[in-house]
């Protein structure tokens, strides 16, 4: 795994869709359906649906984006404490630019904040790393968000009948495993997890794209954590349970992001 998907703050849903579907992603499949599902997806003509939904559409094809993390927070979405740490430190990017005045007017600017950073004391308050993102906030948000876009579906294929639907998960969560080792953290990265899948398993979504965005490993080993962790997993819905597929204990769960 050697990608992000989101090269800055603002980047459009649309820019994000370009950058999964670029040559040098590393795509994981299981079957030959999957693997020529992958070929129609990245040869097809996509087009620019987000004002309407869903997101992006083909000849043949529908995708839905959706993002996932793994911070614990307390309110819906508006909470997150990562993203108000990240708009935080975007303002204060802007404003140095403004003030050096010696920068391009078009640069792109990549902020991330620091969310034990307080503003109001203008101290850092450190924290258990489990209290910032832990496993059971990745399922429970992936729950929240997921079911509100499956509760679209039907209006989605009344759109736009006879297309394949799927799904595509931009997840921003870290890495996680039952024990910190590279095979580990494939075998239980989330489509290997009833907890995450079986919310798939009677719906009616063709397949599932999940792009990884921050499932690093960092480790002196000769062995590259992109031989194990793919860029995107496509999941095909004959496949959303397999042999690998689990319940894993979120208590048990450990984060690589220590």
């Amino acid at each position: 795994m050697t990608n992000t998907f989101k090269a800055g703050n603002n980047s459009s849903e649309w820019d994000i869709f370009q950058r999964v579907l670029s040559n040098d992603i590393q795509w994981y499949t299981r079957s030959k359906y999957e693997k020529i599902l992958h070929s129609k997806i990245a040869s097809a003509q996509w087009f620019d649906n987000t004002e309407s939904r869903p997101d992006f559409v083909s000849d043949d094809l529908l995708i839905e984006m959706f993002e996932v993390d793994d911070i614990v927070t307390t309110r819906k979405g508006k909470g997150n404490p990562q993203r108000q740490a990240d708009a935080r430190a975007e303002r204060d990017v802007r404003k140095f630019i403004k003030e050096a005045g010696c920068f391009n007017e078009d640069m792109e600017i990549i902020a991330l904040g620091d969310p034990r950073f307080q503003p109001d004391t203008g101290k850092y308050v450190l924290d258990n790393t489990n209290d910032h993102h832990n496993y059971q906030a990745y399922v429970n948000n992936f729950h929240r968000i997921c079911t509100k876009h499956l509760n679209n579906i039907a209006e989605y294929r009344a759109l736009h009948p006879g297309k394949k639907l799927g799904f595509l998960i931009i997840d921003d969560a870290t890495t996680y495993a039952s024990e910190l080792s590279y095979q580990d953290a494939f075998n239980c990265l989330p489509f290997h997890d009833k907890n995450f899948m079986k919310l798939f398993i009677k719906s009616d979504i063709d397949f599932v794209l999940w792009a990884f965005s921050n499932k690093y490993i960092y480790s002196d080993s000769q062995l590259s954590p992109h031989d194990l962790l793919p860029d995107v997993a496509l999941i095909s819905n004959d496949n959303f349970y397999c042999k690998r597929t689990r319940q894993f204990n979120p208590d048990s769960m450990i984060s690589f992001e220590v």
